[in-house]
């Protein structure tokens, strides 16, 4: 495990190879890498990759190579609101082909249910029966008021021994 004062060496190290350490600070650095062979190889790791870098020169610039920079900036600047505006409009584009998406999707499923819940002529007695109470059988209400008249007749044929016929 590394230290406090590797760290505290390690983080000074570029600034000890440029020389930018006061003279103290730097004396610390030396003891300290003159007892710690991992700080020592760090240092020698970080000037050696220093020297790689200053040696390779970069290639000249070609002639106008600032002018054409400046050039492309500017159309860039000045694209900027048309592609901001692109954008927009990609995502208006995409929500609208979603929302059309979904929205077929439900014409679609509708009419599959309303494809497959037509109804078939009814095949048996009792289907034909019910279809043609079927208003009758939807009137819940009306329903519930016939049953109740009935049991209420039928109360009154058993307080009156010997009536057939409910009077009303």
């Amino acid at each position: 495990m590394e230290s406090p004062i590797c760290r505290w060496v390690r983080a000074n190290l570029p600034s000890y190879l440029d020389g930018e350490l006061k003279a103290t600070t730097a004396s610390a650095v030396r003891r300290h890498m003159k007892r710690c062979p991992a700080c020592a190889a760090r240092a020698r790791l970080l000037a050696d990759s220093w020297e790689l870098l200053e040696e390779d020169a970069l290639p000249p610039m070609r002639s106008g190579f600032t002018g054409r920079m400046m050039e492309r900036v500017a159309r860039e600047k000045e694209l900027i609101p048309v592609q901001r505006r692109a954008r927009a409009r990609r995502r208006l584009r995409q929500a609208l082909v979603g929302v059309s998406g979904i929205a077929a999707g439900l014409v679609i499923g509708f009419g599959l249910y309303a494809w497959s819940g037509f109804e078939t002529a009814p095949t048996s007695p009792i289907e034909r029966e019910v279809s043609r109470s079927l208003t009758f059988l939807e009137d819940v209400e009306l329903l519930d008021e016939i049953a109740t008249a009935e049991a209420i007749d039928q109360l009154l044929v058993e307080k009156r021994p010997g009536k057939d016929a409910p009077h009303g």
